[in-house]
Parts: C-alpha cells; sequence; structure tokens
C-alpha cells in the first residue's frame, strides 16, 4: 500500500524479472550457483525496485494532484528519439523485438512503462526547484582547467607591513614603489632582490583564480616584460614583472560553459528530483506485506 495505491506483488515481479539490475545480477553468478544463493539474489533487487515502483507510485500521486501529464504524443516522441538514439531502429522494428521477447505482456505494456519514466522526469520539472548560475559554470571550468590553463610566469615582489598603522603601511607601499620604478627601468629581478635583502619566493606561475579578481585582471592583461604595480593586496602591497605567457591546452570559457552549463543542470535536477522523492516518501503512509 502506497497511500491509496496498491502496488501488486505481480507487478513487483513483472518489473524486476526484467529490471537491468537484474539481469546484470544473475549473469554475475557462477552457472552452479545453488538455488538458494540465486534467490537470495533475486530478493535483494527486488528490494530496490519495489523501493522504485514505491518512488514511481507517489510521482504518480503528485502528477495527479497537479494535473501533469504525459500524452500519447509525449510518448510517440520520446519513443522515436530513443530508438533512433539509442537503439538504430525503427518503431515497427524494435516493436517485434518487443513483442518476441516475451518480457512484456504487450506493445502497450511497454509503451506505459516509458509513459512512468517520462512522468518521473516531469514531475520534479514542474514541482522540484533547482539552478545554475554563471559563476558557479565558471569556478566549475576553473576547477576542470586548474592544471593546464593560461597562465603567467611572473617575478612577484610582495611588501608586508611591519606595523598596521599608517606609517608602517607607507613605509611598505615606498618600497613597493621603488621596486617597481627599477623594474620598469630595466632592472633584473634577482639583483634587486639582493639589493633589498629580499626574503620572499620571486618566480611564480600564476593561473585564473589563484589571486583576486583585480590582480588576476592586471596580470593576463599585461604584455610580456610589462610591469604591474604596486596593487594592493590583502596583506599588503605587489609587484609583478610579467615573464612569459603560458597558452592554455584546454577550450575556452566560452566555447567550454554550454557544456558545463549542461553537466551542473542535470546533476541539478538529479539531486532535486531525488530530494522530491524523499521529500514524498517521508509524508507518505507506504505498508509492505511480502
Amino acid at each position: 500500500m502506497v497511500n491509496d495505491a496498491i502496488v501488486l506483488r505481480s507487478e513487483l515481479d513483472r518489473a524486476a524479472s526484467r529490471h537491468p539490475l537484474m539481469v546484470e545480477a544473475m549473469n554475475q553468478l557462477p552457472a552452479n550457483v545453488s538455488p538458494q544463493v540465486r534467490s537470495e539474489k533475486a530478493r535483494e533487487v527486488e528490494a530496490t525496485v519495489l523501493d522504485e515502483l514505491i518512488d514511481l507510485e507517489l510521482m504518480r500521486e503528485e502528477a495527479r494532484r497537479f494535473d501533469i501529464k504525459i500524452t500519447d504524443a509525449d510518448v510517440d516522441r520520446a519513443m522515436e528519439d530513443m530508438v533512433a538514439r539509442q537503439f538504430g531502429m525503427s518503431v515497427p522494428e524494435l516493436r517485434k523485438q518487443v513483442e518476441a521477447s516475451g518480457e512484456y505482456e504487450s506493445w502497450g505494456e511497454y509503451r506505459e512503462e516509458l509513459r512512468d519514466q517520462l512522468l518521473q522526469f516531469r514531475v520534479p520539472q514542474y514541482l522540484a526547484t533547482w539552478s545554475v548560475s554563471e559563476a558557479q559554470v565558471r569556478e566549475h571550468y576553473r576547477k576542470l582547467t586548474r592544471d593546464e590553463s593560461a597562465k603567467v610566469e611572473v617575478a612577484q615582489f610582495s611588501f608586508k607591513p611591519q606595523t598596521q598603522d599608517s606609517a608602517g603601511r607607507d613605509r611598505a607601499f615606498a618600497l613597493a614603489q621603488v621596486v617597481g620604478r627599477r623594474l620598469r627601468a630595466g632592472d633584473d629581478p634577482d639583483t634587486i632582490a639582493t639589493d633589498i635583502e629580499y626574503g620572499g619566493e620571486l618566480d611564480r606561475s600564476i593561473s585564473r583564480g589563484d589571486v583576486a579578481p583585480a590582480i588576476e585582471e592586471a596580470i593576463f592583461s599585461a604584455k610580456k616584460n610589462a610591469v604591474v604595480g604596486p596593487l594592493g593586496s590583502g596583506q599588503g602591497y605587489v609587484v609583478y614583472k610579467v615573464i612569459e605567457h603560458v597558452e592554455s591546452g584546454a577550450l575556452s570559457f566560452e566555447q567550454a560553459k554550454e557544456r558545463i552549463r549542461e553537466q551542473l543542470e542535470n546533476e541539478a535536477f538529479f539531486k532535486a528530483q531525488e530530494d522530491l522523492k524523499r521529500q514524498l516518501r517521508a509524508k507518505a503512509h507506504v505498508d509492505i506485506r511480502l
């Protein structure tokens, strides 16, 4: 019992017998396995299939409640797309194969199963909430391309104030200005580092997302041998000399963003679908009598 609906044992038997999990489980068993082991494995799969049937019944109930329907035309369109894309055959050819297999009582039963599959996507589309922002797409792109994205090789000078009062900040900024002038005059970064007894790391490779957006934009837009700074950072002031631009081997963001958005939207929809199932199950009265 699922609220007021009934799921029969015969329905479970039919659904389980042709379920991909059952086919896979039985194929993985050794040929000489005992009937007991085979029966136990079948019961494990049946438990999963029963959960799916319960979720389906709850989805049907929500569809009736909100007048969400899958028409015959919806089924026809889905079937034409499915057989062309997945099976490489015409609908009449698929029908002959389905009817000859004996897995379904009729072609109509096969169509109703497809209708149920469509319904389980349609209901969350109406009732669940999910979205993917431009910032999420861009962040995912950065993670994907971090090891192969465009980089800028720089000589970096960082100056952190010794004290946090205005005098300390002024001294740090003044030193950054001196370094910036010497770099623009053509002095070698290593020579400058020696002269000022610079104790920080000088050579650095910077990828997108490694530094603050304003600093990142200034560095990536600067030409080779250009000097950037002094710029304010979270801890003081920084000065860069651009040594080399290293081009990316990955697709640009503009080229990749629609594919990434589609992937993230599919993931967000799946999560929203699972959340909706859990919410419906939490409110439902389910009585299993096997």
